[in-house]
């Protein structure tokens, strides 16, 4: 095929002398200049047309579409190669050349000018249509078609350009604008219009591409963020690509499977669009993934669906590249413990913060009861407690107070204050021990001075004054103590007032309560600093006014008056001729059954 194409505008063509200069005129054979054009005649006095003609060291085309004319500013096709002739007939080399794109579109071709690369020996370089064809030139690679149009823009394995506004997804290279054409490697931020996103727009993107011009992608077959193609360390760390080579940011799946939204530890982070690495290992304080705070788009709620609605941000912790996120459990971080909420579908992975109820299964969280309690709630899961409603399972912890801002969310051991909603709570939390154990409120009697249920101690309020409290075992128990306390009128209710000893000579002693087990029974008497009274107490009175009796520490009686008078005993538990005041001298210990829930 031999083919001429007029050319507008040449790239880089050496200066050359004018044809004029550097040919001879001939009368009947060669070169013959006519009305100021160029023509060659053979021996036969014909115009030579289609064939090159060699004057000096430069070529020139002879072209039958001008009947002989020397070609100019043209591209020439001959026997399926292409050449270019400059304004003055030569055949340029080792140059780029630019032609009008006559077939251009703004939807699929936008390139105002097509570039072709003239070779040495004036061949444009050429594609082979079945791959990408890459031409080192100045240092830059370069990709031609197989005509030997260079390559721009987004363009896939077969060496075909996807320019349409969806093509990039599938694209394996890209070349840069119409104006550049060089393969770009390395990292380059290019606008797309992604039609996936459910907005629908031009975004700025970040690709990586290989030295070998390819882009970084996630694999369909591999949908995993550990995919070795997609998943790429840099300078000591990690990127990921999504299966359209687009550089993921904060949150994204594990695995692009809806069903594994719900569950933290199948989500890594990855910073911010700008930066992208991955937070391979450490703390990150952010809003839990939705549609707008995932780079993925979703379908369905995600492991902490309640803080990314209401963008409440949280810290979490990433424990490893292999191991993820820390999720429902406690971990020793950098010599301290932390608590992380499991996947609940409320704040999943979330670090816990304030005082905390949570069902436990070793060091492993299983369900967070409460968090960030206040007193109210506090009163609540007490009450629960003393109703028989909490298992054995439940503890509560203390991460550190959740309304300040400069609290890092540590567990808190020994002897607390914890503050709720501008009231002061007197805690005890255990020290020792590894995640199993450490930072549980204790309940039980610690060492015979105070009295803790999960932790709080127990004190009687500044209007009971004493309050009676029973508990099986210490602190330091295998198995967690029984702890109930009673202000006077529960006391009074779970006894029955129908119970009380009338006084029979009318001195004002109505009711009577007597024998309640001694302290080695469980029973104590407490004051408002939570101390467990001991010794011998003559009538102590308490909010209610009435009165308790203690002897050698033991609770003897519990009365409504403190002059125990002469009256007889009425219960046949007693001897009928002992009086109350008798009783009070003579009596050791006994027990009243039924109190304790």
């Amino acid at each position: 095929m031999r083919k001429q194409t007029k050319v507008v505008a040449v790239a880089s063509a050496a200066a050359l002398l004018a044809i004029g200069g550097a040919m001879t005129s001939f009368a009947a054979q060669g070169w013959v200049e006519e009305d100021g054009t160029w023509y060659y005649y053979d021996k036969d006095g014909n115009r030579v047309e289609d064939e090159w003609k060699k004057s000096g060291d430069n070529w020139f085309w002879m072209s039958s579409e001008e009947n002989g004319a020397m070609a100019t500013d043209a591209l020439i096709e001959d026997d399926d190669n292409t050449y270019y002739v400059d304004s003055n007939g030569v055949m340029v080399t080792n140059t780029w050349v630019k032609v009008v794109n006559e077939d251009q579109d703004e939807d699929d071709d936008p390139a105002e000018y097509h570039y072709y690369y003239m070779q040495s020996n004036g061949k444009a370089y050429k594609g082979s249509g079945d791959k990408v064809n890459k031409k080192t030139i100045d240092g830059k690679q370069y990709a031609f078609d197989e005509d030997g149009i260079m390559l721009y823009g987004w363009v896939d394995e077969d060496g075909t350009t996807l320019n349409d506004e969806d093509g990039w997804a599938e694209a394996e290279y890209y070349f840069g604008s119409w104006e550049d054409g060089s393969m770009k490697t390395g990292w380059q931020k290019i606008t797309v219009h992604d039609s996936d996103n459910d907005k629908d727009d031009d975004y700025d993107y970040w690709f990586n591409f290989k030295s070998n011009g390819k882009k970084r992608v996630q694999l369909e077959s591999d949908n995993t963020t550990e995919n070795k193609d997609a998943t790429w360390k840099n300078n000591g760390k990690y990127y990921h690509f999504d299966t359209r080579g687009v550089m993921v940011y904060e949150w994204y799946p594990t695995e692009n499977t809806t069903s594994n939204l719900h569950s933290a530890s199948n989500w890594s982070y990855f910073n911010s669009p700008e930066d992208g690495a991955k937070v391979v290992k450490g703390w990150f304080k952010v809003v839990a993934p939705n549609e707008d705070t995932s780079f993925k788009e979703l379908d369905a709620d995600t492991f902490a669906s309640d803080d990314a609605k209401n963008e409440d941000a949280r810290w979490y912790y990433n424990d490893g590249r292999d191991e993820g996120l820390v999720v429902g459990q406690i971990k020793k971080i950098k010599g301290k413990y932390y608590g992380f909420r499991p996947d609940d579908g409320v704040k999943g992975g979330a670090m816990l913060k304030g005082l905390c109820a949570l069902e436990m299964d070793g060091e492993k969280i299983v369900k967070v009861i409460d968090d960030d309690m206040d007193a109210d709630d506090l009163d609540d899961f007490l009450d629960n407690a003393k109703a028989g409603s909490v298992a054995n399972d439940v503890y509560l912890y203390y991460f550190g107070d959740a309304d300040d801002e400069d609290t890092d969310g540590a567990m808190k051991t020994g002897n607390v204050t914890v503050n709720l909603d501008g009231e002061s709570f007197q805690f005890k939390f255990r020290n020792n021990g590894g995640a199993e154990s450490r930072g549980r409120g204790v309940t039980g009697v610690d060492d015979g001075d105070y009295i803790y249920n999960f932790g709080k101690k127990i004190k009687a309020d500044s209007e009971d004054k004493y309050i009676l409290v029973y508990a099986d075992q210490d602190i330091n128990s295998a198995t967690r103590a029984h702890v109930v306390d009673y202000d006077g009128s529960e006391v009074r209710s779970k006894l029955g007032l129908s119970n009380g000893t009338t006084n029979a000579d009318d001195k004002g002693l109505t009711n009577v309560y007597y024998g309640f087990g001694t302290k080695d029974n469980g029973y104590y008497l407490v004051n408002t600093s939570g101390k467990i009274q001991t010794g011998n107490k003559t009538g102590v009175k308490d909010g209610d006014d009435w009165y308790w009796y203690m002897k050698n520490g033991n609770i003897i009686m519990y009365t409504d008056s403190k002059d125990l008078g002469d009256g007889k005993v009425g219960s046949a538990t007693y001897d009928s001729t002992k009086d109350l005041k008798k009783y009070w001298d003579t009596v050791t210990s006994a027990n009243i059954a039924g109190l304790v829930d």
